[in-house]
């Protein structure tokens, strides 16, 4: 028997998804291993994975951070370890698999009901936009540490779900449901990543609002001609909506109240009128490096042309957010959504307190993904169309090229890595230092040297403010310290000196070496009992 010819399309589909899966996710570990080393923040999370891995899985005694995570990019990092182990590895391996799994969610929702060569296109457009993160900020941003990119993954599955129930024959069979997962879905990412509720939950509920407003206005006129049934369905999508805050909010306080992790309070406020400026440059060179466009500062003409080419792709996105703007009672439901998001996200980096420094571009990381699918979805066909497929594959093709350049670049050196096989060669394997220090030894050493962060406050050392780290960590009576790293500010930017202050209450150290940028202080006693 001979498969319908439907069924060889999606054959051919699923084997197309699957193979470029494969090439890019090595293509991007390659390029997060070689042009970056794992940071404290990485390490932090790769930390408490294990833990989860090894029974804790409410992460119990654990003070996180503003974002926890937890439903988000923890339950990969606890994949990925359970198959390779602790090691900074972990954390390459989990960025690679977060992005190689948002490019193609981003090209499955470009490519929506379409078949033959326009779903090829918008597949393209879409996957094509985010084909290849930028060197530099842009890398750590998308291919390193958690930072919001994990909590797009499953807010794409949940525009996934609603994009599929626009199709009026499923809808007529499954519209109860829809409503359902959507809340579930929504609470689920917001437990990991309050940002969820203002790129997601927010975006939904104003759109699937207006809707359902003009549904029930139009229901009211002579000739109304808006299905009530419809109407109620973009209703309840608005309810499961807002409904998802309370849901999530409920849930991360039962684990809490269950002996569960602990979370800091999220930062806020409005930015004040003389740093408006300063955020919107903030803003526009942060959405430059989002799509790889970043023109500035590039080190060879190479970096310089892939970056002008990449502006073709931010272009073709603002195009797109013109026109779902333009039809945000017309189009296709997830168009107006998306469009929503990113309005909502640069808004709401633009004018509040978030936009510190570039690093802080990882607060509006969804602009990336949103962008891509509505470019594919709403440009794909008409750049097929407009005979400029030939020009968009010679863009295609160099931004492949940046792909493979970037996945072949020479290994940066890593400190901390040098520094952790220092600390095991000397058998010192309890010790304290900076948060940017403390969990990424313990990571590089994979567990044999164990770090603690602490800070100084008051002229005194204290533990980290207990900032992604665990309280017992601390306590004298079950665990020990014996050395100090300290460090040269000058040498890595960051203000870390403990040394003399610790030295103020336990005493002159016993040895003290000097290890790269580093200055490692031992003492023979229990550290922490002056702490």
């Amino acid at each position: 028997m001979r498969a319908p010819r439907g069924g060889w399309a999606r054959l051919g589909w699923a084997a197309a998804f699957a193979v470029g899966g494969v090439l890019l996710y090595v293509a991007y570990a390659d390029q997060s291993t070689r042009s970056r080393y794992v940071n404290s923040d990485g390490a932090s999370n790769a930390l408490q994975a294990w833990d989860m891995l090894h029974g804790n899985v409410l992460l119990s005694g654990w003070a996180l951070t503003d974002v926890s995570f937890y439903t988000t990019d923890l339950p990969q990092y606890v994949l990925v370890e359970a198959l390779r182990g602790l090691g900074p590895e972990a954390v390459h391996l989990a960025a690679a698999l977060t992005y190689t799994v948002l490019v193609l969610l981003a090209g499955w929702l470009a490519k929506g009901r379409a078949t033959g060569a326009e779903g090829v296109a918008r597949v393209l457009t879409a996957a094509g936009i985010m084909l290849a993160p930028q060197l530099g900020s842009a890398t750590a941003i998308l291919l390193l540490s958690p930072d919001h990119l994990g909590t797009c993954v499953p807010l794409l599955v949940t525009w996934l779900v609603i994009d599929r129930a626009e199709d009026p024959g499923w809808l007529n069979r499954n519209r109860a449901l829809v409503p359902v997962a959507t809340v579930l879905l929504l609470a689920w990412t917001a437990i990991g990543d309050p940002l969820a509720e203002v790129i997601g939950a927010l975006p939904l509920a104003v759109v699937c609002g207006a809707r359902a407003i003009r549904g029930v206005t139009r229901g009211l006129e002579p000739r109304g001609h808006e299905p009530a049934r419809q109407t109620w369905y973009h209703l309840s999508l608005a309810v499961a909506a807002v409904a998802s805050a309370p849901v999530a909010w409920a849930a991360t306080r039962l684990i809490s109240g269950n002996g569960g992790w602990t979370q800091s309070a999220v930062r806020t406020g409005f930015a004040g009128s003389g740093v408006l400026w300063r955020n919107a440059s903030l803003t526009g060179e942060g959405l430059l490096q989002l799509f790889g466009a970043d023109v500035l500062g590039q080190p060879s003409h190479r970096a310089l042309i892939f970056a002008v080419v990449h502006l073709i792709g931010l272009a073709l996105v603002a195009v797109a957010l013109v026109l779902a703007i333009r039809g945000f009672l017309t189009a296709d439901l997830l168009v107006p959504v998306l469009a929503v998001g990113i309005v909502v996200n640069i808004a709401a980096y633009l004018f509040s307190v978030q936009a510190q420094d570039i690093a802080r571009t990882r607060e509006i990381v969804a602009v990336l993904p949103y962008g891509a699918v509505l470019a594919g979805r709403l440009l794909g066909s008409r750049i097929r169309f407009a005979r400029l497929a030939a020009p968009m594959a010679l863009v295609l093709a160099v931004y492949t090229g940046m792909l493979v350049s970037n996945a072949v670049q020479p290994r940066v050196p890593d400190q901390t890595a040098k520094l952790a096989s220092w600390l095991a060669k000397h058998d010192l394997t309890r010790g304290l230092a900076g948060y940017w220090q403390a969990n990424s030894v313990t990571l590089d050493s994979r567990g044999v040297v164990t770090v603690r962060p602490v800070t100084s406050a008051g002229g005194k050392v204290i533990a980290a403010a207990y900032w992604d780290a665990r309280k017992d960590w601390y306590e004298p009576a079950t665990h020990y310290a014996s050395f100090l790293v300290d460090i040269d500010s000058a040498a890595t930017g960051h203000n870390e000196v403990l040394l003399s202050q610790l030295a103020a209450v336990a005493g002159r150290p016993a040895e003290v070496y000097q290890v790269g940028p580093y200055t490692v202080a031992v003492w023979h006693e229990n550290l922490l009992k002056h702490i």
